[in-house]
């Protein structure tokens, strides 16, 4: 009998130490990951709340969390912000939640330019009949074709843009405008309204162009001009999209709307062939 006990004994302790082991290693495995919105970022408690579709959690982050947000090198809890859609890798410890990897998914919306207000600090888009606007905070970037820097000046109405932008308290964010159309500077040749087609030359040559449904023709600085408006022998500026082979315009303006920065490689080269 004596021998009975003690084997239960050393049975049932084995088998309470195999579920401690268990219950440590399902803690080790159970990684999970949670997606949503950053609302609160506590760095002196080391905690993050993100917003999801249903519910708000609360994690804890780890001494060895890694920290993946956009183009950042070795980025910390610091570069972590409200408004930041993120991936968050984490482990369930019996309802603590322990974060070690966070990963900034981006939020991005394209569409036409509709208004662009520099004093307000506001983009509004246009997408298939509905209409986003966005914070355009002093530090936003403007990426132009060919990854080169621009500036806001060069995002106008009728641009066809992609914005990637972030949502604190709600309100989306830009915080970048990538602008990547191609400028055409040309004398306009010809005028085709029923097939919505203008033809413009540039030196040597000319280039045609279909015009988009949506594109914007601007008139002494405005938006909501048509095709009656334009004359033959205009210097114009033209931006456009190549589709298959297509030059498809998005924005036609009168050339003193153009800005150095909008001048394509090919358009200086042939300035200098001019020359």
């Amino acid at each position: 009998m004596k021998s009975m006990a003690i084997g239960l004994a050393v049975l049932f302790g084995g088998y309470a130490l195999n579920m401690r082991a268990d219950e440590q290693s399902t803690v080790k495995r159970n990684g999970k990951t949670y997606s949503g919105i950053v609302t609160t970022v506590d760095a002196k408690e080391k905690t993050v709340m993100v917003k999801g579709i249903l519910f708000n959690k609360t994690f804890n982050i780890a001494d060895n969390c890694e920290f993946t947000l956009g183009d950042r090198k070795g980025a910390t809890l610091d570069d972590l912000r409200a408004g930041q859609k993120v991936e968050v890798g984490y482990k369930d410890a019996s309802g603590v939640l322990v974060a070690n990897r966070f990963a900034q998914e981006e939020l991005r919306y394209s569409g036409m330019v509709q208004a662009i207000d520099r004093n307000k600090h506001t983009l509004t888009l246009s997408h298939r009949g509905f209409h986003k606007t966005f914070g355009m905070p002093d530090d936003c970037k403007v990426v132009l074709r060919g990854d080169r820097r621009g500036s806001f000046e060069d995002v106008k109405a009728g641009h066809q843009v992609t914005v990637v932008y972030e949502l604190p308290a709600d309100s989306p964010v830009a915080r970048e405008i990538d602008q990547t159309s191609v400028t055409f500077v040309g004398t306009l040749d010809a005028i085709d309204a029923s097939a919505r087609m203008v033809k413009a030359r540039h030196f040597v040559g000319n280039k045609k162009f279909n015009l988009a449904g949506n594109c914007k023709i601007v008139v002494n600085g405005k938006p909501g001009g048509s095709l009656s408006d334009l004359r033959l022998g205009q210097k114009l500026v033209l931006s456009y999209d190549e589709v298959d082979g297509v030059n498809v315009a998005n924005r036609i303006a009168q050339a003193e709307e153009v800005t150095a920065s909008e001048m394509t490689e090919a358009e200086r080269q042939g300035e200098r062939v001019q020359k």
